[in-house]
């Protein structure tokens, strides 16, 4: 059987997904999904405690730990060395680290035998099918991971074909509340999939800062807030630092009662996942052809 660390979430629920969680035999500690990936072994370690900060303050401290360490995760060494994994996946080098790629190869390079890097970058929704793919090959799996890249390509097909020929909403995707975030990477063309016309970013740019006033100026018609690394009911608790700005009623999304708050993992990981993201993004923008996504997904914010 391969062995595999991973240490990139993203690359954990694929791995899940195409039937090799067993071959898991590490994960980072930040992978939390499937729950049964909180059975393996965890290698890695927060280097700060995010749970009392305020958004400003995660923001900052994940800038400054980047910039001393060269990631935001501290990882076993040892732990890693006990793997005996023929597989390592890791995330690839970005602005935030998760770990510290170059410390990655380093312990790969040392092992005996020394295992296969996998490391993933995705930056497009191709990217994001292609490392399904990727990861299938690595641990034996390929076939798996093409059936279930065929799932995944015919509910993006039945979105297309649902939304085919409609007025397509403004849209706007955030996924950082303070300072204020527009989704990157992939977002606009899942936007664009879903049937509406992203307002703040484009297809391929990483996460875009935008200020206060060019999102009042652009006036999205449905406004999705989905943090990375929080959930709904975190994302509802700093949803003031939206709501108490000058001008928040004047936004169409507000007036219009179009605001949505989602879980941060299914829109910003390149897993899985991200297709329910997408479903759930249509039905927000044409909720008359699309069904009700679940709650744990995304939900209309409160008034």
């Amino acid at each position: 059987m391969i062995r595999v660390a991973s240490l990139f979430p993203a690359a954990t629920e694929i791995a899940f997904a195409i039937g090799a969680g067993e071959q898991l035999v590490g994960v980072s500690h930040a992978c939390d999904y499937p729950p049964e990936a909180r059975q393996r072994k965890a290698i890695t370690r927060a280097r700060f405690d995010p749970s009392e900060m305020s958004s400003r303050e995660i923001y900052r401290q994940k800038i400054d730990t980047n910039r001393s360490f060269g990631s935001v995760f501290r990882l076993d060494e040892s732990a890693l060395w006990g793997l005996r994994a023929n597989v390592v996946i890791t995330q690839g080098p970005g602005d935030v680290s998760l770990v510290s790629l170059p410390g990655v190869r380093a312990i790969a390079e040392g092992l005996n035998p020394r295992p296969t890097l996998l490391i993933l970058y995705p930056r497009h929704l191709d990217d994001v099918f292609d490392d399904h793919s990727r990861v299938g090959f690595a641990v034996g799996r390929l076939q798996e991971a093409r059936e279930l890249l065929d799932r995944m390509q015919a509910r993006i097909v039945a979105v297309e074909k649902t939304v085919s020929g409609v007025r397509r909403p403004h849209v706007a995707l955030l996924h950082w509340l303070d300072p204020l975030f527009a989704g990157g990477f992939w977002s606009s063309q899942v936007i664009e999939i879903a049937g509406g016309r992203d307002v703040l970013n484009m297809a391929g740019l990483p996460p875009e800062q935008v200020d206060w006033q060019m999102l009042r100026r652009r006036d999205p018609d449905v406004l999705v807030i989905a943090c990375e690394d929080m959930g709904i009911q975190r994302i509802r608790e700093e949803m003031r630092l939206l709501t108490d700005r000058p001008g928040w009623h004047e936004l169409s999304a507000a007036r219009w009662r179009r605001v949505f708050i989602g879980d941060g993992a299914v829109f910003t990981r390149a897993g899985p996942r991200l297709i329910e993201g997408l479903e759930a993004l249509a039905w927000a923008t044409h909720p008359n052809r699309f069904p009700k996504p679940r709650r744990e997904v995304l939900q209309p914010l409160a008034y």
